[in-house]
């Protein structure tokens, strides 16, 4: 007889009914979610990347972290995550001695596989990056990034029946006893009561009475693990942040990973809860996954507006996602006054752009393909300096005399510049002088400190119009929605980022720096 390394409920019954999903997805501007996508990363010039995500609910949580590095969203690195109720997980990217990413954690929620020591961050996916005079696969890539992390399922708490004991040698071992749940939760220790039992789910035993482990003899059938898993549930209640800190410049800042509810169709859901619970060691789940919903809730003109993907095949849900973070215009300040040692960066990550600029031809909204070393999407980028770029008023000379009030001068209108290319997933538009940043980030970089003028202080307007950009066809760079019948067009790029500002201040000891984010402010053009 087949021995399972985990626990198997073994009774129909095991479907829990928990309240359904809403069918539509929307970014939660209280914070919490179901996915989340953390838009950079950094391991660069002493940088370290501090993550965490929180299970704010009762549920027992899978959870799929995904590294993806910033050029090409290529994944470096990915791990199952079981979060008990209430949860709280962290981990460090740092660089290793390639010159790459790394991670390392000293949290003790169960992952698959076990974290032990730093984890080099991987090169498979893009080992093919090269051609010649260039070289595009080096480690170093793996550097900068962004992060997503998905609820793939939950584990049900009380499963019906008694659990199977079993043994990797078919030696007792009481620990089998288990439930998932009660393995994953933490004692009066702070310590999981046995991860490897979750871990040795999704592993094969070679020579031994076990075989395979009960999660990877389920996907041999049915790609995912659903032993022990509810069959029905409302997934949400995650929230993330990141810090990164770099010691050597004595700097940090912060801010929070946006967070996407409802990502999942509630059909699905209906259908089993354990839709998305691949294994460790693949891609899956991504934001392309048939699971998810197609469609989507916006805010639109002041309105809640709900959308409906049905046009675009494969990639309905991904349509849906790009909805919530469709943008025409991006907004923020710029801050590069030597006198104070100002630098900004804006953080601009496009989190899905790599399902649009691999195929062949790319997927609207996105119109340029990956060639192994750009996808550059043209943007338009307008300063502003803070006296709202308003000309001297005239000087009175001879009879040049009014009364007063006098009639207002009219400012100068602000001028588009040339276009600025975001080739990236993630792209940092430095502000600094000589290729000065705030985020310490070197291979994502593109400097536009040129045509700031002579104004070192002042707000910007990034324009994703076509109508606006130049070398971009007014008729592309957009997604239609169905609501109730009405075709809604959106007219932009998905997007999300925030900016960095840092100052230096020389004169205190020997010297200190402080660093801030902002979210970016954004407009999206619909008809």
């Amino acid at each position: 007889m087949k021995k399972k390394a985990l626990p198997l409920a073994v009774s129909a019954a095991a479907a829990v009914t928990m309240s359904t999903a809403q069918a539509a997805m929307y970014i939660n501007e209280k914070g919490t979610g179901e996915a989340l996508i953390y838009p950079f990363y950094s391991a660069e010039n002493g940088n370290t990347t501090n993550v965490n995500v929180v299970n704010t609910t009762e549920g027992y949580k899978a959870v799929k972290v995904r590294i993806l590095e910033g050029e090409n969203s290529q994944e470096v690195l990915d791990f199952n995550l079981y979060l008990s109720p209430k949860d709280h997980f962290s981990f460090a990217i740092s660089q290793g001695e390639d010159g790459g990413g790394q991670l390392t954690t000293g949290d003790n929620s169960c992952t698959a596989p076990a974290i032990v020591g730093a984890v080099p961050f991987r090169t498979y996916l893009f080992s093919d990056d090269e051609g010649e005079g260039y070289t595009n696969n080096l480690p170093s890539r793996t550097a900068s990034g962004y992060i997503e992390i998905i609820e793939m399922g939950q584990i049900n708490p009380t499963p019906v029946g008694t659990p199977v004991a079993d043994s990797l040698d078919a030696v007792a071992d009481p620990d089998y006893t288990l439930t998932v749940a009660a393995a994953m939760k933490h004692g009066a220790d702070g310590v999981p009561a046995n991860c490897a039992m979750l871990q040795d789910a999704w592993r094969s035993f070679p020579g031994t009475t076990v075989t395979v482990g009960q999660w990877k003899d389920d996907a041999a059938t049915g790609d995912k693990g659903t032993s022990e898993m509810l069959a029905d549930w409302a997934g949400g209640g995650l929230y993330g942040y990141a810090t990164v800190i770099n010691v050597p410049d004595g700097s940090a800042y912060g801010y929070d990973a946006v967070a996407i509810e409802d990502l999942l169709d509630d059909d699905n859901v209906a259908n089993t809860g354990s839709m998305m619970h691949y294994a460790p060691g693949t891609v899956k789940p991504a934001f392309t996954d048939s699971a998810i919903t197609n469609e989507s809730i916006v805010i639109l003109n002041g309105q809640s507006v709900e959308l409906s993907f049905a046009a675009y095949g494969a990639v309905d849900g991904l349509q849906a996602l790009n909805s919530l973070m469709m943008t025409t215009t991006v907004m923020n300040d710029f801050v590069t006054d030597s006198d104070i040692g100002a630098e900004t960066d804006w953080v601009l990550t496009f989190p899905t752009k790599t399902f649009h600029v691999t195929p062949n031809p790319a997927v609207e909204p996105f119109g340029v393909r990956w060639n192994e070393q750009t996808a550059c999407e043209p943007s338009a980028l307008t300063v502003v300096n803070r006296e709202e770029s308003q000309e001297d008023p005239p000087v009175l000379e001879g009879d040049d005399i009014d009364f007063s009030p006098a009639p207002p001068t009219t400012p100068s209108s602000p001028t588009p510049t040339s276009d600025v290319n975001l080739c990236y997933e993630a792209s940092i538009v430095q502000f600094g002088v000589n290729g000065s940043s705030a985020v310490e980030t070197d291979s994502l970089a593109i400097g536009v400190n040129a045509l700031l003028g002579d104004d070192p202080d002042g707000w910007a307007m990034l324009s994703l119009d076509p109508t606006v950009t130049q070398s971009v066809e007014t008729n592309s760079r957009k997604i239609t929605g169905d609501n109730s019948g009405t075709d809604v067009v959106m007219t932009g790029l998905p997007l999300v980022g925030f900016a960095v500002q840092k100052y230096v201040n020389e004169t205190v000891g020997a010297g200190a720096n402080y660093a801030m984010s902002s979210e970016h402010k954004t407009t999206i053009s619909t008809s």
